[in-house]
């Protein structure tokens, strides 16, 4: 696992996804975060990326996790702003290949190394 249910409480210091749902979050977040990187995490395999690798892809599983915990009902939603008098919302999130995710999340992915197409 790119992150652990104790990483995820201890040093991430996620709040949102109860103790029974964690591990499949966590999981469900994994598969996002190795398709945001071409699938290079499982090629190489996680422990034989760099301790600085390894800290970043946790930390956006877990960014990712609570992401699709938070707002994983209105993803998929065609709705992605609506305006109710002076007030405006807008869905602030970004999509690659089919993954919706945020830029928080590629811009840690983009530090690993991982997401570069020439490798």
């Amino acid at each position: 696992m790119y992150a652990t249910p104790e990483y995820y409480t201890t040093e991430y210091g996620g709040t949102l996804i109860s103790q029974e749902k964690l591990n499949k979050a966590l999981k469900s977040a994994e598969y996002d975060i190795d398709h945001l990187c071409f699938g290079r995490i499982k090629g190489k395999g996680f422990d034989n990326l760099s301790p600085y690798q390894q800290e970043l892809i946790s930390r956006a599983t877990c960014l990712q996790a609570d992401y699709l915990k938070q707002y994983g009902a209105y993803i998929n939603n065609p709705l992605k702003s609506y305006t109710a008098g002076s007030t405006r919302v807008e869905l602030a999130n970004v999509t690659y290949g089919g993954i919706s995710t945020t830029q928080e999340i590629i811009n840690l992915l983009e530090d690993t190394g991982l997401r570069c197409r020439v490798l």
